[in-house]
């Protein structure tokens, strides 16, 4: 009988023990301490997530801006790549049909509400007879106020008349620089051998939503190919 009284006295206290084992907690500088780590480890985690979105909204802001430069682009290089209006009358020192004024000529049924920025010109031939006087193209580049910018209009008359939207969210009217072969600037409006090989148009892009503070500066450059 005494026996079984110790074996379950000790029963008792080891249950006693588990049990006040079981309800142990933490200190006070044990908190104090996990607090101030948590703190660190969430502070540096939200500067890194807080740079991370900062850097994904400015790259969507300037891959917008580049956008529009690269679509008016492809307009720009190939509408000056084809400037060049041919004169009616032979001439027989030169041997050839002289190159007549071809940039910053008077622009054709504009929109309304527009602003010419510039206009190229080039004889299209579509006969094969010589002395048949070919058609004139005019293209226009033109500027029309948003409320809170401009966007760039492409108007093509003549042959295959079109209005083309090639540029919005424009911080500025563009503008527009000649030179002549040798790289030297030039007046855009001369004739023969001062129409200008190389036109640049200066174009300045925001992005649309205020993302990035600064305009997305660049200047298109197309070369003339008749000589």
């Amino acid at each position: 009988m005494r026996i079984q009284l110790q074996t379950l006295g000790r029963t008792l206290l080891r249950a006693v023990r588990r049990r006040t084992a079981a309800e142990d907690g933490f200190t006070l500088v044990e908190l104090v301490m996990t607090t101030a780590i948590l703190g660190v480890i969430t502070a540096t985690l939200a500067g890194v997530v807080l740079s991370y979105l900062r850097t994904t909204v400015d790259t969507q802001a300037r891959m917008t801006e580049s956008h529009d430069v690269q679509f008016a682009a492809a307009y720009w290089q190939r509408d000056v790549a084809s400037i060049g209006v041919r004169s009616s009358t032979y001439d027989s020192t030169t041997h050839s049909f002289a190159l007549e004024q071809s940039v910053g000529v008077a622009p054709c049924g504009l929109p309304a509400g527009t602003t010419a920025v510039v206009t190229l010109a080039w004889s299209e031939y579509s006969s094969l007879v010589s002395t048949d006087t070919p058609a004139t193209v005019k293209v226009t580049y033109a500027a029309r106020p948003t409320g809170t910018g401009h966007e760039l209009l492409r108007v093509r008359c003549g042959s295959q008349p079109s209005t083309v939207q090639i540029a919005d969210n424009l911080s500025a009217v563009p503008t527009v620089a000649c030179e002549n072969a040798a790289g030297a600037a030039i007046p855009c409006t001369g004739s023969g051998d001062d129409v200008p090989a190389v036109v640049r148009l200066a174009l300045s892009v925001d992005d649309g939503a205020d993302h990035d503070a600064a305009s997305y500066a660049a200047t298109l450059s197309g070369e003339r190919r008749q000589s």
